[in-house]
């Protein structure tokens, strides 16, 4: 019995420092875009290809957003080079899962790039993945590859402010649009879930008298 009122008091110990945690890191923002549009899938891939287009990357970009969907997500390697060397790369392991984009975390680029070369290399695929953008060549999405379409590349980089110093603002917007609006709600759910844990961690203990 001491075992198990130990493990529960760690278990929620080791969550509320996970959560505290994370809420102490900076959010990702977009700090530049391509401005390339997307809409339907414009071509498809079965991976085992890769790519380069020219583009500016910000200063601190720490994660590139690529307009590469997925039912299951294929290995993405990227690449920022400036001439011949390479500024700043990344992966993003096979698996990411359904998503319209994918979000490669790449290592912090020191200055701001003009003229970049940013190469995305796509590991083998399953399936064939859908690949949105602009077609660089006419024909219909089933005859086009990755090759032949200018992808959207988003840049981001951390926020100014973390996760804490957001909590009132986040908690705003989602307590709007609802019957009962208000910022109140969210904390009023958030107590609930609390009170929800407490509460079965104590009928954890007395089924285990």
């Amino acid at each position: 019995m001491r075992r198990v009122k130990v493990a529960l008091v760690v278990a929620l110990a080791l969550t509320a420092v996970a959560i505290g945690v994370t809420l102490s890191h900076a959010p990702l923002r977009v700090v530049g875009t391509n401005a390339v549009p997307v809409e339907a899938p414009v071509a498809f891939t079965r991976g085992d290809t890769s790519k380069c287009q020219v583009g500016t990357v910000p200063h601190g970009t720490s994660g590139i957003r690529v307009s590469i969907a997925s039912g299951a997500g294929p290995r993405l390697r990227l690449k920022v080079l400036s001439g011949s060397r390479v500024i700043a790369q990344g992966e993003r392991a096979a698996g990411w899962g359904l998503e319209d984009s994918a979000l490669v975390p790449v290592s912090a680029v020191p200055h701001t790039i003009r003229d970049a070369l940013i190469c995305i290399a796509v590991g083998a695929a399953a399936e064939p993945e859908p690949v949105l953008g602009v077609p660089t060549r006419r024909g219909s999405a089933n005859a086009l590859g990755f090759n032949d379409v200018k992808l959207r590349l988003e840049y981001l980089r951390p926020a100014h402010r973390s996760w804490w110093s957001q909590v009132s603002s986040i908690a705003y917007h989602m307590g709007l649009g609802h019957a009962a609006s208000g910022t109140w709600l969210v904390f009023l759910v958030l107590a609930l879930m609390i009170g929800v844990a407490v509460l079965a961690a104590r009928l954890v203990l007395e089924e285990l008298r």
